[in-house]
């Protein structure tokens, strides 16, 4: 059987699968990387914002999203860089 969404729909699919794997998380800075700031979730370390402006991700969440979503590289990427603007105004 197949289902027929519409775009709003996949978009907001996708916000909501994202933001269950980002959250809640603990964010937590370290005197070694003062540059960085540290996601943690279950006592993983999640993804790391790095000034001024890189955000990277764990590979089990990266591919978790990817294979979730039938994501290739760059809309994975892109997906969640929208998904951070939208969330925590980053750029």
């Amino acid at each position: 059987m197949k289902y027929i969404i519409t775009e709003s729909q996949y978009n907001n699919t996708i916000d909501k699968f994202i933001t269950y794997i980002f959250e809640p998380h603990e964010e937590k800075k370290t005197k070694k990387h003062p540059e960085s700031i540290f996601w943690i979730k279950d006592g993983e370390v999640i993804a790391e914002i790095k000034k001024p402006k890189y955000f990277y991700v764990n590979y089990k969440i990266w591919d978790n999203i990817s294979s979730m979503l039938s994501l290739e590289y760059d809309e994975t990427k892109h997906v969640i860089k929208t998904w951070l603007e939208e969330h925590y105004k980053l750029k």
